[in-house]
């Protein structure tokens, strides 16, 4: 009687070969699923911007003064010198959001923005239009507020906008909103304090003015605001090159003022050319406040510009008697005819 054949196994060779294929595969396809990934934060992050759009828009409908960027009690507050980053960072964030549960660090030691003081989600002004209810919601879960890839600012020396300590905190836990407003503006300081503000953006302007509402960036993620250049007071400075919340090169998520959300690409500050902006836009020696990308821009040309606040009546911004240069400045765009709306 033959014997039936014997199952003859895998050899060591043959599973390594199956083991490398297998590994092969995984190293092909692992990208494609964690590219994938992101690609849904990104799109859960833009609608999280289009409803805050919403919102906005609400809120400027039915505010008198139509404003499209509330205005947080903070924004217009004098602040001691101590208190610099929270004027240089944390008011950006402070139109809506949590009350933030982890301390934001800077160089002068952590500053609370929690339930308790000024920066409580209930003094946040858009809060009311999108949760309507505040008192019942879990204030530390506006998820509204949260983009699922907020890492914080990146750790770079070249980021301006936020203090080294804080640097690869998650904004939303920190700031309590991952989102900041454009509060493209002039801060005059005066012995070191910041005495008040001058709006070029959208900051305190009446929707129906903002001309071009479709480019003009009025929330985003923190990092582009970063990426288009430091804050150094120079014409088309150098772009600083970083990798955004959602692992693209250069590239976040923008809300622009006609309520549209979008995937935008970072550039330099690139104004037009300075002859053309003197004698054809009539912009004077202020050429250089045009601020703008291909698809992207701060500035709110031919809108004049608005007074946010002065702490002083006679700030400089407010009063040409103070300004450097009292006779070419103060008779151009964007001073000529600007909006005080908060008066």
């Amino acid at each position: 009687m033959p014997r039936p054949p014997r199952r003859r196994g895998f050899t060591l060779l043959e599973l390594l070969v199956v083991i490398s294929i297998i590994g092969l595969l995984m190293a092909i396809l692992l990208p494609t699923l964690q590219q994938g990934k992101e690609q849904a934060r990104r799109g859960y992050c833009l609608a999280n911007l289009q409803q805050i759009g919403r919102g906005a828009h609400a809120y400027a409908n039915e505010e008198p003064k139509e404003l499209i960027i509330p205005i947080h009690q903070m924004m217009v507050t004098h602040m001691p010198v101590s208190d610099y980053w929270l004027r240089r960072t944390a008011i950006w964030f402070a139109f809506g959001g949590r009350s933030a549960p982890e301390p934001f660090l800077t160089d002068t030691g952590p500053r609370w923005l929690d339930d308790d003081g000024p920066w409580a989600a209930q003094t946040r002004p858009l809060n009311r239009y999108i949760y309507h209810d505040i008192s019942a919601q879990d204030e530390r879960q506006m998820k509204l507020y949260q983009c699922p890839s907020d890492r914080g600012y990146p750790d770079s020396v070249e980021i301006d906008d936020c203090p080294l300590e804080n640097v690869e905190r998650p904004c939303y836990d920190t700031l309590g909103n991952s989102y900041r407003a454009s509060l493209y503006a002039l801060f005059p300081l005066r012995s070191s304090p910041y005495v008040g503000a001058f709006a070029v953006g959208p900051w305190g302007h009446r929707l129906s003015t903002i001309t071009d509402p479709a480019r003009v960036a009025a929330f985003g993620e923190p990092a582009f605001f970063n990426m288009i250049g430091q804050d150094a007071g120079n014409a088309n400075p150098d772009p600083v090159l970083a990798i955004g919340w959602h692992k693209q090169w250069m590239t976040e998520n923008l809300l622009y003022c006609d309520g549209s959300a979008r995937w935008t690409r970072a550039t330099g500050h690139e104004t037009v050319a300075e002859e053309v902006a003197r004698k054809e836009m009539g912009t004077g020696p202020n050429w250089d406040l045009i601020s703008r990308g291909p698809s992207w821009r701060f500035d709110l040309w031919p809108t004049a510009g608005a007074r946010i606040w002065a702490y002083d009546p006679d700030d400089q911004l407010w009063n040409p008697r103070y300004s450097a240069q009292p006779n070419e400045r103060w008779k151009y765009w964007p001073f000529v005819g600007a909006q005080d709306n908060l008066r």
